[in-house]
């Protein structure tokens, strides 16, 4: 049975159950610079708990954190909101992308600099603490790639290959997941262990069949975000790469990553929505348990599962 390597240690992979495979839990932005920044502050550990109680208590298993260093990652409050609450959290290294913190002169950095950093992270601990992460995270820009991060990808996936963890893309408005994954073929990097994120910000069938022939996965993360298009497009996309056999290589989530995104702060759709609303949806839409329990349970946990390292 294979590994998966959370806050609290490494777990058999059997016992992450349902996941959402891109959360955020605790959360201090740096470089956003958004005309509402307090919103992107999930800063309150009293209702990161709450949020994670109120999971667990519809079933919730894992929450796969995306916050890494400079988007506020707090390994320390993980940690401990994992303990209180039984929830396995997966944290990340890495960065999201040039204009949310990664550092201004990160293009001159050694390529080493930057891998050690990460396999530090996941090997010795984050942020002062003995808690790892499990996952490397990279990311672009809207319809572009910066010097930065391109660099950031092909240290990634270096780190990847030397730790045996995946590499999982943000991408901004669903845009540059093919270019992201060419960067990481160029290093000879499974895309197997690779996911992208976000991607159904940008709803075109034809970019998303490109990106799973690689043999990548991806992330829908916008269910109960109608502002992002409504679940109807969702549950068509879905259906379509269901029918053309990709079952395998597709996980929902939510991507909550603000206030205004949760329900222990007054607002919504909350990290119930996919189980309560969504989930059934699709079993009326006539998909099957078994491919929402890939979607769900068995997908995450083969993606997160520790690889063996390559040379």
């Amino acid at each position: 049975m294979g590994k998966v390597r959370t806050v609290l240690g490494d777990v058999d992979t059997a016992a992450l159950g349902y996941t959402l495979p891109h959360e955020h839990i605790l959360t201090h932005p740096m470089g956003h610079g958004s005309k509402n920044e307090e919103d992107h502050f999930l800063d309150d550990f009293d209702k990161s708990v709450q949020m994670l109680q109120e999971y667990k208590k519809i079933g919730g298993g894992t929450i796969v954190e995306a916050t890494p260093k400079t988007w506020g990652r707090d390994a320390a409050g993980m940690r401990k909101a994992s303990e209180m609450t039984g929830v396995n959290v997966v944290a990340c290294t890495g960065y999201i992308c040039q204009e949310h913190g990664m550092p201004d002169d990160i293009a001159e950095w050694d390529v080493d600099t930057i891998i050690k950093e990460m396999v530090d992270d996941i090997t010795v601990g984050m942020d002062g603490t003995d808690s790892k992460a499990g996952w490397i995270k990279v990311g672009g820009g809207y319809m572009h790639l910066t010097p930065g991060e391109q660099k950031v990808i092909r240290a990634a996936v270096r780190a990847a290959n030397q730790t045996g963890v995946c590499v999982h893309a943000h991408t901004t408005n669903g845009t540059m997941g093919i270019e992201i994954l060419e960067i990481a073929a160029d290093e000879g990097f499974d895309l197997s262990r690779f996911i992208v994120a976000h991607v159904d910000r940008n709803p075109d069938l034809w970019y998303h069949r490109k990106m799973l022939e690689t043999g990548a996965s991806l992330i829908y993360d916008g269910p109960g975000k109608a502002k992002y298009y409504p679940d109807s497009m969702r549950v068509e996309l879905l259906r379509q790469l269901v029918a053309d056999g990709y079952e395998d290589q597709l996980m929902l989530c939510n991507d909550m990553g603000r206030r205004s995104h949760h329900t222990v702060y007054g607002f919504g759709p909350g990290w119930q929505w996919i189980k309560q609303r969504f989930l059934p949806r699709l079993l009326e839409e006539g998909f099957t348990s078994d491919q929402i329990d890939k979607f769900m349970v068995y997908n995450p946990a083969r993606l997160y599962t520790l690889a063996d390292p390559v040379s």
